[in-house]
């Protein structure tokens, strides 16, 4: 009895385990980080900004520019990258405005240019050294313009009922508008407030390299992915793992009660019943 119950137990987890490994792939699904370091992003684009002006994106990558895609009302990764990235403005000994600029487009055509707004006061109120108007561009755009410019970074994200999965990643330009370096968000510890962080001393490196022009070829980590809240194979993985409790007892309800006749037939044996 103990042996099929033990049997039994390793199958279950056994099956509930592989889709568990899924859920990340499941998740990711078709959205993928394929780098292009020494590209160029198409400079003649156009976009909103934040207070709903249509800017190319000549007009704000005119310095070193670290770009970020995300979109607005994303409550996972997202947030935290970018207050990650507030929070290395503020420790960098190069200045933001004058030395390099922050780009962040939204992916999601939905967005608005009020979205964007709300989002540049959440992150720029958090930088505590003085910060120039247009320092930090927050945009929103077309789907053909925002597939056109995710391409040429080689960003591919995946609309899904519960919002995009995307790949996690600040982008270094140059003022010519070429791709230096990626530096993907290796690491997020969920629950914590601000998990995401960037080594001051690697970000002034990549302004650095950026603003001479100087590509970055080496390895690029694999990068997180923002993900869904309720992955496709969430709610398999979840009916298995009820299943395999419920089992679990009743096995353990049989094998008591087996171990409680079979004490009860030798009583009755020793007492000559």
């Amino acid at each position: 009895m103990i042996r099929i119950v033990s049997v039994l137990l390793f199958l279950i987890m056994l099956v509930a385990a592989g889709s568990a490994s899924g859920l990340d792939k499941a998740a990711q699904g078709k959205a993928r980080l394929d780098p292009k370091p020494g590209a160029f992003i198409p400079m003649d684009l156009t976009f909103r900004d934040e207070g709903g002006k249509e800017i190319s994106l000549r007009q704000v990558v005119d310095r070193p520019v670290i770009l970020s895609l995300v979109y607005y009302s994303c409550s996972h990764i997202c947030p935290q990258m970018l207050a990650g990235l507030s929070t290395a403005a503020d420790a960098m000994k190069f200045l933001p405005g004058r030395d390099y600029r922050m780009v962040t487009l939204s992916f999601d055509e939905d967005d608005t240019p009020s979205d964007a707004m709300n989002a540049k006061k959440n992150y720029t109120e958090a930088i505590q050294r003085p910060l120039e108007p247009d320092a930090w561009k927050f945009l929103t755009g077309d789907r053909e313009n925002i597939r056109k410019i995710a391409g040429s970074a080689g960003i591919s994200f995946e609309k899904t009922g519960h919002g995009y999965v995307h790949p996690e990643v600040l982008i270094f330009l140059s003022p010519a508008g070429r791709i230096t370096r990626y530096m993907p968000v290796e690491k997020y510890d969920y629950g914590v407030a601000y998990p995401v962080s960037f080594s001051p001393v690697g970000m002034e490196k990549a302004v650095a390299e950026a603003s001479a022009g100087r590509v970055s070829r080496g390895g690029i980590a694999t990068p997180l992915y923002c993900f869904l809240h309720e992955p496709s194979g969430q709610a398999r993985y979840f009916t298995i793992v009820k299943t395999a409790g419920l089992l679990t007892l009743i096995l353990l309800a049989l094998f008591y009660t087996a171990l409680r006749a079979k004490e009860i037939a030798i009583r009755k044996k020793q007492r000559g019943e």
